[in-house]
């Protein structure tokens, strides 16, 4: 083919994590890159995430042998993922991820903090760490960005009242009503908010502090990134993959890619047809959180030209509220504060409310699958729970009457009213929350264990004592809210090898194709290890892809 309109080394499909990082990989090894994003927004969900990133052997680790850690870290994800994914793709990753996050802290604008104590999602696994291997992006300034800021996706702010904060910090935040030293420890937001209000100045943290700072490295470098540029087709030659046909603002250009195309265009989680072909545990696409133009054409685009795909029937779970006429809000920490309880339609609970996410969709879709009626599941706590913590984008003790006239919180001064308003079985909430409060009370869960693991202790009260998730509900007015099985994206798409090169059905890669990030099936299979644990391995195998791309890794 002769008729380029573009040329380039390597073409990028996305640009969330993964695609940014590949074509920033590329540009520091000296490759002509090019980012094309199908919607007028750049950052994918990403840009709508904590931005955090899950990296064993870190350099930011305070372990004095990082090395040590990528094999405990390799066990540990063998010992979760077991054969559903290759062992060579498992290794490339735990050896790869620190490299990557060395080698874009050295060549670009990217700054990372460890997020202090935050474990491994299941801690008492052989092999995992009690912390360290969670970082997050510093916070950025956005002004940085220029005219580019105002192409960065968004959907509002993650924290109530928009308080721009990194994670480590909302989460300090979150129980400062309760325990006004966590306040102290995360100071930094009180001048940086100020500033932010009173100057008009735009910072920038969680998952878009990442974006922009991977966006800021890019031009610096001159790397070009197309927005409203739409994938048609791949194009293929002697089995080759050569380049890509792109809609750009409806015109058609040709794009040859002399070292590969890169697909990283996000999953398939707002397709409704493909989510009823292959998600059967949850087909539909209104409770996501990923962002709008994951729609599955460059899965497709792959299929079309032969690609296995993989891992196709499952997502990235997270519990969600939906408030009316706004984004879903995902519930992570809220639900291992003590005072609240998850529950289904008749009153039961069915698992450890402060499970990681992921854990919890299952265990509700499992719950719902035996008869348990537990989609949507409700959320009930107390006054004192309520006056404590902050949840569904409310502030402690804050809660608009606009939420209660819509329903979106329900409130009663009795448990038997609270469950007639909410549809719940007056009897078996009464028993649930009696047999509860009895063991809240002893500061153990008989039931479910909730408070026991590392995990579940990070993410509750540390004032609350002697179980830091657990206490009773019974102080009235009573609060009740829908849960429902959202997801943060899908974790199926085309099969890649340990270079992130797209295998075809015979089980052979295909020169010139790479894929990571959520439109790859991902290398952790069908486990979630800590937080992180997309953004970890998106950014990697991106990296992966491009230095493989340019001959530095065979």
């Amino acid at each position: 083919m002769s008729n380029w309109d573009f040329r380039t080394d390597l073409a990028v499909i996305g640009s969330g994590a993964a695609g940014l990082a590949a074509a920033l990989t590329a540009s520091i090894d000296g490759l002509d890159a090019l980012v094309i994003e199908k919607t007028g927004h750049y950052g994918g969900t990403t840009a709508l995430s904590g931005g955090v990133l899950w990296i064993p052997g870190n350099a930011r680790m305070q372990r004095a042998s990082a090395d040590d850690d990528m094999e405990r870290a390799l066990t540990y994800l063998e010992h979760h993922v077991g054969n559903r994914v290759g062992p060579e793709r498992l290794r490339a990753f735990v050896t790869n991820a620190p490299r990557m996050l060395d080698h874009l802290l050295r060549h670009s604008q990217l700054d990372v903090e460890t997020f202090f104590g935050f474990p491994d999602y299941r801690p008492h696994s052989p092999g995992a760490a009690a912390e360290d291997r969670s970082v997050e992006p510093r916070v950025f300034a956005g002004r940085r960005l220029g005219k580019h800021l105002r192409e960065l996706r968004s959907r509002g702010p993650i924290a109530p009242a928009g308080i721009v904060g990194t994670m480590a910090e909302l989460r300090q935040l979150a129980s400062a009503r309760a325990n006004p030293g966590q306040l102290l420890k995360a100071w930094r937001t009180l001048p940086r908010n100020l500033w932010n209000r009173a100057a008009g100045r735009r910072h920038l943290a969680n998952g878009a502090a990442l974006i922009g700072r991977l966006r800021f490295s890019l031009l610096e470098r001159q790397v070009p990134l197309w927005l409203n540029a739409s994938l048609s087709e791949l194009l293929v030659e002697d089995g080759r993959i050569i380049g890509l046909r792109v809609n750009v603002d409806g015109q058609r250009r040709n794009v040859q890619a002399r070292k590969g195309v890169m697909v990283a265009a996000g999953g398939f989680e707002r397709n409704s047809a493909m989510r009823g072909e292959h998600l059967t545990a949850e087909p539909k696409a209104s409770y996501t959180s990923g962002s709008e133009g994951n729609t599955g054409e460059a899965i497709q685009a792959g299929l079309a030209i032969g690609a296995a795909v993989d891992l196709m029937d499952d997502a990235w779970w997270a519990p969600t509220f939906m408030p009316p006429g706004g984004a879903p809000q995902i519930v992570i920490f809220e639900r291992a504060k003590p005072g609240n309880i998850i529950v289904d339609a008749a009153g039961q609970r069915f698992a450890n409310e402060a499970d990681p996410y992921n854990d919890l969709v299952k265990q509700m879709q499992e719950a719902h699958q035996a008869g348990a009626a537990a989609i949507p599941a409700h959320m009930v706590f107390d006054h004192a729970y309520r006056a404590k913590y902050p949840i569904g984008g409310m502030l402690p003790g804050i809660t608009p009457q606009r939420h209660l006239d819509s329903g979106f919180v329900i409130r009663a001064e009795t448990l038997n009213e609270l469950a007639r308003q909410a549809g719940i079985d007056a009897d078996g909430l009464a028993a649930t929350v009696a047999r509860f409060n009895a063991m809240a009370a002893k500061g153990r869960d008989d039931d479910f264990q909730r408070g026991e693991s590392a995990f579940d202790r990070f993410s509750g009260d540390p004032a609350n004592k002697p179980n830091p998730c657990l206490a009773p509900l019974d102080r009235p007015p009573f609060y009740a809210m829908k849960l429902y099985p959202g997801d943060l994206g899908t974790k199926g798409g085309l099969l890649t090898n340990e270079f992130a090169q797209v295998m075809d059905t015979k089980g052979a890669p295909m020169p010139g194709l790479y894929a990571a990030g959520n439109a790859s099936a991902s290398v952790m299979g069908n486990f979630y290890p800590g937080a992180g644990g997309t953004i970890g391995p998106a950014m990697t195998f991106g990296y992966v892809a491009a230095r493989h791309a340019s001959g530095q890794m065979a």
